[in-house]
């Protein structure tokens, strides 16, 4: 009897091993930092709402420099700043001037010298120049005209202007303009008068090719001799 109470464990000791076992799974689950109310407070944020830096790996990171669609859109169809946007050929011809008609040349015009219009001792001539050309052109400021003999001698002195210059005319095809040619009756001055003409030999203005015409007239006296610009 007394060799089977030795042999025999206590009934107590069955149930220490059981608890054993239960506090020795808890000390290893202490020392694991992987689960656990520490391991859970480690990945959290400090604050809520901070901004965590982005991964320049991940793809999908908006801030990717790399990636074109995270760069803003941009208009590319507006010029620079401080810039000009070039014209288009369309405006940039209808800022253009238009160019207008060209000066009238001597061989495109024929000329006529009007009768003598006197009154109280001054003398006046009408010369008139008619475009014979199809096309218009124009005459601005004072022709040169002077008294020729039949030999090419000048007499006399060219004609002075008297006046000012006015707009620059615009002669159609077959259309005129005319100056004034100014002196004075004989007699009214004591320098007499000068020779007759057989030529008048008359420059047009900016011209330097002249224009003849066959004529007594004018009759140039009292040193007088003038002509005004184009009429405008």
């Amino acid at each position: 009897m007394s060799l089977l109470a030795r042999t025999t464990p206590p009934r107590h000791g069955r149930r220490m091993l059981p608890l054993a076992a239960v506090a020795l799974a808890l000390l290893v689950t202490g020392c694991d930092g992987s689960s656990g109310p520490a391991a859970s407070s480690g990945s959290t944020p400090a604050a809520t709402g901070a901004v965590q830096p982005s991964d320049p790996s991940d793809p999908s990171d908006p801030s990717d420099p790399s990636d074109p669609s995270s760069s803003p859109a941009q208009d590319t169809s507006a010029p620079p700043r401080g810039t000009t946007a070039p014209a288009s050929p369309g405006s940039a011809a209808a800022s253009s001037p238009v160019p207008g008609p060209g000066r009238c040349a001597a061989e495109g015009l024929t000329m006529r010298l009007g009768q003598p219009d006197a009154g109280a001792g001054q003398v006046h001539y009408r010369l008139t120049f008619t475009n014979r050309t199809g096309a218009a052109c124009t005459l601005r400021g004072f022709p040169g005209v002077s008294l020729i003999k039949r030999d090419g001698a000048m007499i006399g002195v060219p004609a002075a202007r008297e006046g000012g210059t006015h707009q620059a005319r615009v002669i159609p095809p077959g259309r005129s303009a005319s100056v004034v040619l100014h002196t004075v009756n004989q007699g009214i001055e004591p320098s007499g008068c000068w020779d007759a003409p057989d030529y008048l030999r008359v420059y047009p203005p900016g011209s330097r090719e002249a224009l003849t015409l066959r004529t007594a007239l004018p009759r140039i006296c009292g040193d007088r001799f003038t002509t005004t610009a184009i009429d405008g």
